[in-house]
């Protein structure tokens, strides 16, 4: 098959930043200098982004290639603007990290532009077996990141309890693929679709399908009772990669879960038995995310089960649009997924600035961290704010979205039992500002947060202040990207 110029094109943010990552590795071999390989995996970053805002601009629509198992619309570009900022945020906030903790600065930067490359190719592909390939590419260099504290036991245990699960979710998740192949003989998402309207309701191939289809993804969304890796991994993991865990792998994972269950078309056959299914999830996952975090004193611990949590309330915006096929739930779900990255980013930040200067990672390590550093204390707390929902924080908005949406769609038991929820997560996420903010410091010294840190802080500190008072725009900008995936 002839490759064409056009097709390179629209692979262009993906094969540069390929490229880029194999760039790094080069350059490590033969300059040592932690701040020109960070520098070139930030060009790499930037190269890509700039491919992909040329996508948006140029080209309206949807537009395939490679025998339509590549498509680039609405949806996939709005996953690849989070990747790559979720990718140069890790750059900039895992500096100081890497070179004091890790070492291995060509190996960690390359691996975070693999994972990347993947997750882009898991939100612009709808042929299920380049979707396993991408969610593969996804998760072996997070594999890899997970162990690289080569001398702490908790490191080499999260890397070796995270590949097993992770190949345990994988065989799930191809065998709910292989289902689909054998009861409709395509792979193709939008053939799929099409052949569910030859098929009677109520077949159990298509219940079992969708249910192990969502327990492989349910893996990567940290999703209760699949949600069993998160908390060691997420504890004994570098802090830089715990983050980048937290926010790529989860946006990565619902990325192509909403593409698989709405493009396909899984809600065509028995939908009923379905969402039963995926509520009881959400339920679930919700609700032990939440009572587990409340008592966590880790403070990494805590915000796995705060990642838990979080996914419990996208389902529920999921659910909404899967049951009736409207695109009002994944809207709301798109713009909820850009505030939690974009906080969880800056609340990692502050969790990484504070290991930095003072090696703790526990809740008391934060008391009176105003006092010590008040800008760092300040962006910290509100972004726990935003995670919080408290308003007017931009968290708030995507709440008030999310379940707005999924009590339209008929989903209003699921909307009261998140509002509890969210009011049970007021708990621990003011347990921290509390120390920080009213209790006695550690040491009566100033802590200074190194460049990289700082940036990161303030540029996602304001990029959610911003959010605050255009959220409605920023809605606008994701209910194109939902909606297309019902046009097939």
């Amino acid at each position: 098959m002839l490759i064409q110029p056009f097709s390179l094109y629209l692979v262009s943010p993906e094969l540069s930043l390929l490229v880029m990552a194999l760039v790094v590795m080069a350059v490590d071999l033969f300059v040592k200098s932690r701040r020109v390989i960070a520098g070139v995996a930030l060009v790499g970053l930037l190269i890509s982004a700039g491919f992909t805002i040329s996508l948006a601009l140029t080209h309206t629509g949807t537009q395939k290639a490679f025998s339509n198992m590549l498509i680039v619309d609405t949806y996939s570009l709005f996953f690849k603007v989070i990747f790559l900022v979720i990718a140069a945020v890790m750059a900039l906030t895992s500096y100081e990290y890497v070179g004091k903790y890790i070492k291995a600065t060509g190996e960690f930067y390359a691996l975070l532009l693999f994972s990347t490359v993947g997750m882009m190719f898991m939100a612009s592909t709808t042929e299920l077996i380049t979707i396993y390939i991408a969610l593969e590419l996804t998760s072996i260099p997070l594999y890899v990141m997970a162990g690289m504290l080569r001398h702490d036991e908790r490191s080499a245990e999260a890397a070796v309890k995270y590949v097993l699960l992770g190949a345990m979710s994988s065989a799930i998740l191809l065998y709910g693929f292989a289902l689909l192949y054998g009861l409709t003989g395509t792979t193709d998402l939008a053939g799929i679709a099409a052949s569910f309207s030859k098929i009677a309701q109520g077949n159990m191939v298509v219940i079992v399908a969708n249910i192990l289809i969502l327990a492989g993804f349910g893996f990567k969304i940290s999703a209760v009772p699949f949600h069993m890796w998160a908390p060691d991994i997420y504890e004994g993991s570098p802090t830089p990669a715990t983050a980048f865990f937290s926010v790529g792998s989860k946006a990565a994972g619902f990325a192509a879960l909403i593409r698989v269950f709405m493009f396909g078309g899984l809600n065509a056959v028995d939908v009923s038995t379905s969402v039963i299914a995926f509520s009881i999830v959400a339920v679930l996952t919700m609700t032990l995310g939440n009572l587990v975090a409340a008592v966590q004193s880790n403070v990494k611990r805590m915000m796995a089960y705060s990642s838990i949590a979080q996914a419990g309330y996208i389902l529920v915006g999921f659910i909404g649009s899967f049951a009736t096929n409207r695109p009002e739930g994944n809207s709301s779900v798109l713009f909820f997924i850009l505030v939690y990255v974009i906080t969880n980013l800056g609340a990692f930040a502050g969790i990484i600035a504070l290991a930095n200067l003072t090696g703790g990672e526990r809740i008391e390590d934060f008391r009176g961290l105003w006092q010590r550093s008040p800008a760092l204390s300040l962006g910290t707390a509100l972004c726990l704010l935003s995670l919080a929902g408290i308003p007017p924080m931009a968290g708030f908005w995507s709440k008030v979205f999310l379940f707005s949406a999924a009590w339209s769609l008929g989903q209003s038991w699921l909307v009261i039992v998140a509002l509890l929820n969210s009011v049970v997560s007021l708990v621990y996420y003011g347990r921290i500002i509390k120390v920080m903010f009213f209790d006695k410091p550690v040491k009566e010294d100033r802590l200074v947060p190194t460049m990289g840190l700082s940036t990161a802080l303030l540029l996602t500190t304001v990029a959610l202040i911003v959010i605050t008072f255009v959220a409605q725009v920023f809605l606008n900008v994701a209910s194109p990207a939902a909606s297309i995936l019902l046009a097939r």
